[in-house]
């Protein structure tokens, strides 16, 4: 598979990768049902890092042009998708124009929760004991979600997130990115502007652009969401106030108060992601003041608390946006997945939760200092290590243009697989990575931080 790369364009290699196999695509000469190169075959042939034929990859699925089969590999879509693709071109996003989406990180300076003391003995009796339900998960279940998990979740938020509801204002979701896709498709009308946090996850962008959104990223500070850079109209924003992912800065009472003011005169609304819950918490969410809510949108995701591959979330909203929202959800999937939304209740309902919160708290305090208390003090003004987290990381700011592919693959070597986040940016030319905290120990976090700074520094 032998095609040119253009590493001193502004267009990220992962997605000049996805757009040359996507011209082969079409026009035929990779054939529906062959299988492509492995990401380590490839990668080795282009000189890139694999993570970035993962991403490339990771994009030619989301579009469906190639499928992953476990344990085969990776081939090109059916005779029938193809020809449906090649017909409609305007009525479909080019590859180029979708982010790839993030892939699972498992070395030291990696990004995600750890598993080191998640109850799984916990959490396999509970599966076992839910299995003796089989006939009654196999009903079709409420497109709002199992109602006593609704019922744990609005008690949880009241006792750890200061937000009152009723359950009835809740919509279990399969994710956080199903969550605000839901909200999307509600509310959007194609051409509408959404604005978006600069830099932030490239699936927020990817997600409100499938929905047909003029997507406008704005530009955040220590403030958060800097609302004034914004154009004069807008229907959706789309923020984290409070932890800014993946800066982790905090939005201000002013900055709140001048969105929700801009928000009322554009009928718009402001949809908020959290994702704190392991964090100790500098501010209430929006959607806690109740004087806010009735153009506020609650998301988050239990996928970021508890394990990766849970897809459970939930959105919090006032009732008339509630039932827009589940009828939209009833006209997509249906229902979430009854199993796990059982076993996560019965989870909740025994106080299991609760306690791993609690301890994983410690636990991250104690990694997060291990990260930033062993970051150097000589490095170049350039090289930022931002003060707060987001999320389960924190930011490192790197040079204007440099070139991140080779600090990964020298990272790599070491056994550390930072975040590159830079495309998270609506600049190309700006540079930055994410360190994550809480998936490795406090030795491994600390040798890799002296690591990486080794690396920057030659």
């Amino acid at each position: 598979m032998q095609f040119q790369l253009d590493r001193d364009a502004s267009l990220p290699l992962a997605e000049q990768i996805a757009r040359s196999i996507e011209t082969r695509i079409l026009s035929g000469a990779y054939k529906p049902g062959q299988r492509l190169p492995s990401t380590r075959q490839l990668s080795q042939e282009l000189g890139v890092s694999r993570s970035t034929v993962s991403d490339a990859f990771d994009m030619l699925m989301a579009e469906g042009l190639i499928i992953g089969v476990t344990g085969s590999g990776t081939f090109v879509n059916s005779v029938r998708y193809l020809e449906q693709r090649r017909a409609l071109p305007g009525r479909v996003t080019p590859i180029a124009e979708l982010p790839a989406a993030p892939r699972a990180v498992v070395n030291a300076l990696a990004w995600g929760p750890t598993l080191d003391y998640f109850p799984f003995d916990v959490w396999q009796r509970i599966g076992t004991e839910q299995a003796a339900r089989m006939r009654e998960l196999m009903s079709e279940g409420d497109p709002a979600g199992f109602a006593p998990l609704r019922e744990q979740i609005a008690a949880y938020l009241k006792r750890r997130r200061a937000l009152v509801c009723h359950p009835d204002q809740i919509i279990v979701t399969s994710g956080m990115t199903q969550g605000l896709d839901l909200v999307a498709r509600t509310l959007l009308r194609t051409g509408d502007v959404a604005l978006m946090e600069d830099p932030a996850e490239l699936r927020i962008r990817t997600t409100l652009t499938l929905a047909g959104a003029n997507v406008v990223p704005l530009p955040v500070d220590g403030e958060g969401l800097r609302i004034d850079t914004a154009p004069e109209r807008f229907r959706l924003v789309h923020l984290s106030p409070v932890r800014q992912f993946p800066s982790g800065s905090m939005l201000s009472d002013a900055r709140e108060r001048d969105i929700q003011q801009r928000a009322e005169a554009n009928d718009a609304y402001v949809v908020e992601m959290d994702n704190t819950a392991l964090l100790p918490e500098p501010r209430p969410p929006i959607f806690a003041d109740e004087a806010s809510r009735d153009r506020t949108i609650y998301l988050s995701t239990w996928s970021w608390t508890m394990f990766r591959s849970l897809r459970i979330g939930y959105i919090v909203a006032q009732p008339a946006m509630i039932d827009r929202l589940v009828a939209t959800r009833a006209a997509m999937d249906f229902r979430p997945p009854l199993i796990e939304q059982y076993m996560l209740e019965q989870f909740m309902r025994e106080g299991h939760l609760d306690r791993y919160i609690d301890r994983m708290r410690a636990v991250l305090a104690v990694r997060r200092q291990s990260l930033v208390g062993s970051w150097p003090d000589d490095m170049p003004a350039a090289v930022q290590l931002s003060p707060e987290p987001g999320g389960l990381g924190h930011m490192l700011m790197l040079p204007d243009g440099m070139d991140v592919e080779r600090l990964l693959r020298q990272s790599a070597a070491r056994g550390l697989e930072p975040r590159n986040i830079s495309p998270w940016y609506a600049d190309p030319q700006r540079r930055a990575l994410l360190l994550g905290f809480a998936y490795a120990g406090e030795f491994t976090t600390i040798k890799g931080m002296r690591d990486l700074a080794d690396i920057l520094r030659s």
